[in-house]
């Protein structure tokens, strides 16, 4: 586990250590590799998987259970040949080595140690606690087994790489103290605490210099000397310095066994087969019991199958397929809890160990599970030639590593916040177990994640009548009328997943505006759902309460771009009825809005003036205005007839002068969107006109309308005989293009 940051840096180009690729001509060179270089790479896969399997053996397997140590370090070998022969066969990398791991054995040994407990309190004798704790790690592995297979099997591996990362990182940190808990525990029978610190003294120096050595060496030799000798190279430093004291105290290995500094002889007798189990002697109430955590040890493993898989996959250049190592994990621990053993899995120090010493095929993988399975069937007894203290200075080795990467190292890459959850989750495995961590861990990322959220606005942009305006082109004197009353309009663009916090930051600042506007004229607050991903249940009583005060202050709500959801939920609170108004877009509601306002008593509105271009009259002499009206042709439209299409001549322009009229461009599914609507005074088709090209849009009239059509032709006829008037037909149009200009800048402005 401590090389899992290493094996992340060493190749973030995607490439491996011998320079080949997954693909194309790399996967030919693999091929092309000799038997024997694989060979000999699983062999050296196989003794490290030989030796992890061991340590974790007699770690899961120690206080209480210490006298049970050699049927657990069976069932941990039994589990890592399993494991490594199907991960082998069935990872989308062929050189994957898998077996037992830290993670989940530091949860399986607090579930052997809680089982064994209370298997115990029910009065079992000996051998029913061993059967119901074996029956426990059986159950583990099967629950992984079938969880793990599930998920790969849906495609839905992904959904596990969403558990906060805090979580994560502290669970790890957990897994290391809990493996530091059972180093210590295999050392003097006790967990870490004061009954453990009391025992050191006692200890004789052979029991714990051997696992000082190995722990050493292994830290100072980490980056110093190849991957694939580090292991060995520590572990036979140990050895090296056991027996050389076991010669110096003149000691005999059976002495040291009687002392508990070697494994006992064990036979393959010795491996018990859950179907073999007394069945009557197991305690099923306490496994019953426990289940949580077996649950515990299935997530661990899924989310350390995608640590290692992807961290494998950076380091070699292979592409993982996260889906398949799922169900190349569930398989092996199916068949592994079948027999009785550990939960194992994809290893990705073991797998870059075996990459780099040479293997490039499914070859080493199966030598490696072979192996496990030579020394279980043909030599069990040379695991009693494997002191105790050398596995105890690995296991003190791996938890250094985890410890210092998510309490230490983990500081300087995490904020404050989410390095304290780390240590807290920590803490509270370490008092309460991995369970009571995860699940606090989860809860506290959760709330962590809604304070941190609600402080996002979920305002992404405010606006009023001067700074927003809808797709329909107004008179220059409608446009004015507009500005003056641009207070009226009190909206905001919504974003991103309501709730609870970010509704009421919402309504704080809404109440904030209409208070400051308070006592001028009649308001629209409007609210546009167009970005907002969601709505939770608790934002009803933000949004009742915002229509509540609306109500009292005599404004109107106008809420837009409702998603369906949202509407129902707002429907079944009360938020929507008559007096609330509703629109499909931002664009629909702001046209409603402007009509309302153009549509109150104004002292500054013109008496109703005579037929013609009445609408015009005011930028017009009246001798401009009659000639104009001779040089014009008056056109009917019902509604939907079109006036022009694109691809037209632009040889005309029209001035509205009742009903109105939208421009739209067609699409290429046969719709077509709407760009923008002009009304009574405005002009149309004066751009075509000036540049002589062809229309660019379709225009249809939106309602019975009239417009009066000057040609270029007629244009070019009344700039010969009457200038004047041309030159104010001329300067009326640049008005019109001022005044939508002044709109677009204040549309700018109001954005930025």
């Amino acid at each position: 586990m401590s090389n899992k940051t290493l094996a992340l840096k060493t190749s973030a180009s995607g490439t491996s250590a011998s320079g080949t690729s997954a693909t194309g001509a790399g996967a030919q060179a693999h091929a092309g590799t000799p038997v024997t270089a694989n060979v000999v790479a699983g062999l050296l896969s196989g003794f490290v998987s030989l030796c992890y399997s061991i340590a974790y053996g007699s770690l899961i397997f120690s206080g209480s259970l210490a006298h049970f140590v050699n049927v657990g370090i069976m069932v941990t070998l039994v589990s890592g040949g399993i494991t490594a022969l199907v991960v082998a066969v069935k990872s989308s990398l062929p050189f994957t080595i898998g077996g037992p791991d830290s993670n989940a054995v530091a949860v399986l040994v607090g579930l052997a140690g809680s089982v064994a407990a209370g298997a115990s309190a029910a009065g079992l004798p000996p051998s029913g606690v061993l059967a119901t704790v074996l029956a426990a790690i059986a159950m583990s592995s099967l629950v992984t087994g079938a969880l793990l297979y599930l998920v790969g099997w849906s495609r839905r591996s992904a959904v596990i790489q969403f558990l906060p990362f805090p979580v994560v990182g502290g669970f790890l940190g957990g897994s290391g103290y809990l493996l530091l808990s059972g180093a210590m525990r295999t050392l003097t029978g006790h967990s870490i605490g004061w009954p453990a610190l009391a025992a050191l003294p006692d200890l004789p120096w052979l029991a714990w210099l051997p696992a000082l050595v190995v722990c050493g060496t292994l830290i100072a030799a980490q980056g110093r000397v190849k991957p694939y000798l580090l292991t060995p190279l520590g572990l036979g430093a140990g050895v090296a310095v056991f027996f050389a004291g076991m010669i110096a105290m003149g000691q005999s290995a059976d002495q040291l066994h009687a002392a508990g500094l070697l494994f006992d002889r064990e036979s393959l007798s010795s491996m018990q087969v859950p179907l073999l189990l007394p069945r009557r002697e197991i305690d099923w109430a306490t496994i019953a019991a426990h289940l949580p955590e077996c649950l515990a040890v299935a997530a661990v493993s899924a989310l350390t199958i995608l640590l290692n898989a992807s961290g494998a996959s950076v380091a070699t250049g292979f592409d993982a397929d996260f889906n398949q190592e799922m169900r190349a994990a569930g398989l092996a621990n199916l068949l592994a809890g079948v027999t009785g053993g550990i939960v194992g899995y994809q290893s990705m120090t073991r797998t870059l160990l075996n990459r780099r010493a040479g293997a490039t095929a499914r070859l080493s993988g199966i030598v490696a599970g072979l192996g496990c399975f030579a020394v279980v069937g043909l030599v069990p007894g040379a695991i009693a030639w494997l002191p105790k203290p050398v596995l105890v200075g690995l296991q003190l080795y791996l938890s250094w590593g985890i410890l210092r990467e998510w309490l230490v190292a983990s500081y300087r890459k995490l904020g404050l916040a989410d390095y304290l959850l780390v240590v807290l989750i920590v803490a509270v495995i370490a008092v309460k177990g991995a369970v009571a961590g995860i699940a606090l861990g989860i809860a506290a990322a959760c709330a962590m994640f809604v304070f941190n959220y609600s402080r996002i606005s979920a305002i992404a942009r405010e606006f009023d009548a001067h700074t927003c305006h809808s797709n329909v082109e107004r008179s220059i004197e409608d446009t004015q009328r507009l500005r003056e009353h641009g207070d009226a309009v009190v909206g905001v663009r919504l974003q991103g997943f309501l709730f609870f916090g970010t509704a009421n930051l919402v309504l704080r600042r809404l109440g904030k505006r209409l208070g400051d506007t308070a006592g001028r004229h009649a308001r629209y607050v409007m609210l546009d759902f167009r970005q907002v991903s969601g709505l939770d249940v608790s934002t009803s009583a933000t949004f009742l309460r915002l229509k509540q005060r609306c109500a009292a202050g005599g404004d109107t709500l106008v809420l837009t771009a409702l998603p369906p959801r949202a509407q129902a939920l707002l429907e079944r609170a009360g938020v929507l009825s008559a007096d609330v108004r509703t629109f499909v877009d931002l664009d629909a509601g702001l046209e409603w809005v402007e009509d309302r306002l153009l549509a109150q008593p104004d002292s500054h509105a013109e008496e109703a003036a005579s037929p013609g271009l009445a609408a015009i009259r005011p930028h017009f002499t009246e001798a401009a205005l009659a000639q104009l009206e001779r040089c014009t042709q008056v056109r009917w439209l019902m509604k939907d007839e079109p006036l022009f299409a694109r691809g037209d001549a632009g040889d005309a322009v029209y001035f509205v002068e009742a009903g109105r009229v939208t421009v739209s461009l067609p699409l290429a599914d046969g719709k077509s969107m709407r760009l923008r609507s002009f009304g009574a005074g405005t002009v149309v088709g004066e751009m075509a006109l000036y540049t002589q090209q062809a229309r660019s849009a379709d225009v249809w009239a939106d309602e019975p309308t009239m417009v009066r059509r000057l040609s270029f032709d007629a244009l070019q006829r009344l700039e010969s005989t009457d200038a004047d008037t041309a030159r104010q037909f001329h300067r009326f149009v640049v008005k019109v293009l001022a005044s939508r200009l002044a709109v677009a800048n204040e549309a700018v402005r109001g954005a930025q």
